[in-house]
C-alpha cells in the first residue's frame, strides 16, 4: 500500500482497482464455458486454400506446416509377414503382458502353429485356413502370426459367435478350413467338417472326438519352415466376417493400413520402444488386426482389452484406440474426481482458454487434472487417444483433451477398411508441423466390398485440393469429402465414380 501511496494513487483509485480485480475473478469463475472447440464442430471444419501445388489443404485453426511424415511400411514390406521381420530386434515388447523381442515373437508364433500342425496337415492348398474363435488374445495373436509366417490363411470370429454359421460363410468365399481353435465350446459342425482338427485353449468339451486336442503352446515340436513366397501384395492372407458378409484381407491391406494408422500420429509423438498400444478393437475386425501389426512394426507393446473392460485401464497406454463408450466413461471418471477440488473451475477455465487459442495446454504440476491423471493411472506418458467408432460427443472430446493434455482423434471405421475410413484430426499441440487429416492409401479397402463404392475411397491426404493442384482428387471426390465434413458420418456418403 505504501508503494501505491508513493505513486500518488489515492484510496478511491485503490477501491476502483480492487473492484476491477474482483469482477475479473467473478468473470473467470462464473462465466459459462464454451466447451466445444470450432475445429471439432463438423459444420465448421472447413478446408483452407492450398498454398502451393505440393501442399494439401489444412483445417482452419490448425497450425501451418507440412503434414507429418512416417516411414511407409509398404516401401520395404511386400507382405504382412515382412512387418514382423522389419521390426527392430532391440525392441522389448509385451504382447498381452507376455515379454518378447521381434525374433522371439516370431519363434514362439511358429512354435504355436507347429504344435497344431503335428496333429494334422494344415497346409493342404493355397486357401488352407485356420478358424480362430478364442477369447485368449495372447494365443490368438500367436496363431495369427504363426499361420501368416508359414503361408496359411486365418479367419477370426468372436468367441460367442456361431462357429458353424461362420464356417459356412468362409467356405462360400473360398476358404478351406483345416483347423478350428476355440476355448471350450464348439457346437454342431457341418457334417463335411466333422473330421477337421479342433483345438481347445481351455478344456476339451464332454462330447470328445478323436480330432479334439488341447492346445499346448510349450509342446516340443519340430518348427515349420517360414514361407517366403506368400508375400505378394495381392495375396489373400485373412478373412473378415461382419454382419453375415465376408471380406478378404490381402498383404497390401495390412501394410497400407499400418502406414495409414501411423500417419494419423504426429511426428513428435511417433511410437517408440517401451510405448504401449491399448485397444478394445478385437482381432476379428480388420482394424483390430492392423493395430496388432502396427505395434509390432513399431516395436511397441500391444494389449487388447475386452470391449466391456472397466476403467482404469491396465496396462497404462501411451496410445489408446478404444470405442467412444470407453472414452465417455473415462471422461466421466475424470470429471467426477476433478470437480471435488476447489480450484477445479480455475484450472478448467485456464485449460479452455488455451484450447480456444488452438493449443492443448501442457500438463501442469499444480493443476487439478494432474492429480486426476494420477488417480486413474494415466499420468505415465499418454501421447495419443483415438475414438475408433466416432461414438463420442464433441463436448466430451474437449473435456478429455484438456484434462489429459493429449490430442483426441474422433475416427470412423468400416468393416471394409483395414484402417479408419475418416478421421477428424486434433490440431497440433506442439506446433511441430500441421496435422490435417491423415494420409490414407487406397489399398486399405478390403476385397469383395460390393459394387457400391463407400467413402473409404476418399482416403487420401486432404481433405481437398483445389482443381489443378493434385491429380488424385476429382471434383466429385472433393464434393463427397466436404459432405462428410458437414455430416460427420461416412455411412451417408457414396463416392461418385
Amino acid at each position: 500500500m505504501d508503494k501505491l501511496n508513493n505513486l500518488g494513487i489515492d484510496n478511491n483509485t485503490k477501491a476502483l482497482l480492487a473492484a476491477i480485480i474482483a469482477l475479473q475473478l467473478l468473470h473467470l469463475f462464473k462465466r459459462t464455458d464454451s466447451v466445444v472447440h470450432p475445429i471439432i464442430l463438423s459444420n465448421q471444419s472447413e478446408a483452407s486454400p492450398v498454398r502451393n501445388q505440393n501442399q494439401s489443404a489444412i483445417y482452419r485453426n490448425s497450425s501451418l506446416g507440412n503434414l507429418p511424415l512416417v516411414e511407409r511400411p509398404a516401401a520395404k514390406a511386400r507382405g504382412a509377414a515382412d512387418l514382423l521381420e522389419l521390426s527392430d530386434n532391440n525392441a522389448r515388447m509385451l504382447i498381452q503382458s507376455q515379454p518378447y523381442t521381434p525374433s522371439t515373437l516370431i519363434d514362439q508364433a511358429v512354435k504355436a502353429i507347429s504344435s497344431i500342425s503335428k496333429h494334422t496337415t494344415l497346409l493342404k492348398s493355397k486357401t488352407s485356413t485356420i478358424l480362430i474363435a478364442t477369447q485368449d488374445v495372447h494365443i490368438a495373436v500367436l496363431i495369427e502370426l504363426g499361420a501368416l509366417l508359414i503361408g496359411m490363411q486365418t479367419a477370426h470370429i468372436n468367441a460367442n459367435d456361431n462357429i458353424a454359421a461362420a464356417l459356412t460363410k468362409f467356405e462360400e468365399h473360398g476358404a478351406q478350413i483345416t483347423a478350428i481353435v476355440a476355448d471350450d465350446k464348439l457346437g454342431i459342425l457341418p457334417r463335411h467338417l466333422n473330421d477337421v482338427l479342433c483345438v481347445f485353449t481351455k478344456s476339451i468339451p464332454p462330447n470328445v472326438g478323436l480330432n479334439y486336442v488341447k492346445f499346448e503352446v510349450d509342446a516340443l515340436v519340430e518348427p515349420l519352415s517360414i514361407d517366403k513366397n506368400n508375400r505378394e501384395p495381392s495375396n489373400t492372407i485373412s478373412y473378415v466376417l461382419s454382419d453375415d458378409t465376408v471380406y478378404k484381407m490381402d498383404n497390401k491391406n495390412i501394410t497400407a493400413g499400418v502406414y495409414s494408422i501411423l500417419s494419423t500420429i504426429p511426428l513428435a509423438k511417433k511410437p517408440a520402444h517401451n510405448d504401449t498400444i491399448v485397444t478394445d478393437e478385437p482381432l476379428s475386425t480388420a482394424l483390430g488386426r492392423t493395430l496388432l501389426y502396427t505395434s509390432i512394426f513399431s516395436g511397441c507393446s500391444y494389449f487388447c482389452i475386452p470391449q466391456d473392460a472397466a476403467l482404469p485401464l491396465s496396462p497404462v497406454p501411451q496410445y489408446l484406440f478404444v470405442s467412444g463408450k470407453h472414452l465417455s466413461l473415462l471422461a466421466h471418471d475424470l470429471s467426477s474426481i476433478a470437480i471435488n477440488k476447489w480450484w477445479y473451475k480455475f484450472s478448467r477455465r485456464q485449460a479452455l482458454a488455451a484450447d480456444a487459442a488452438g493449443q492443448i495446454p501442457p500438463p501442469s504440476n499444480w493443476g487439478v487434472f494432474r492429480r486426476v491423471r494420477d488417480t486413474i493411472g494415466l499420468n505415465n506418458g499418454l501421447k495419443y487417444v483415438v475414438s475408433t467408432d466416432g461414438e463420442i460427443n464433441d463436448s466430451t472430446v474437449t473435456d478429455l483433451r484438456i484434462s489429459l493434455s493429449v490430442p483426441i482423434v474422433k475416427a470412423f471405421k468400416d468393416p471394409r477398411s483395414s484402417s479408419f475410413v475418416f478421421s477428424r484430426i486434433a490440431y497440433d499441440t506442439l506446433k511441430n508441423g500441421g496435422l490435417g487429416p491423415p494420409t490414407y492409401a487406397i489399398e486399405v479397402r478390403l476385397a469383395d466390398g460390393g459394387l457400391d463404392e463407400f467413402s473409404g475411397r476418399l482416403q487420401f491426404r486432404g481433405p481437398c485440393v483445389l482443381e489443378g493442384h493434385g491429380d488424385q482428387f476429382s471434383d466429385s471426390t472433393n464434393q463427397s469429402f466436404m459432405k462428410i465434413l458437414e455430416s460427420g458420418s461416412f455411412e451417408l456418403i457414396k463416392t461418385q465414380k
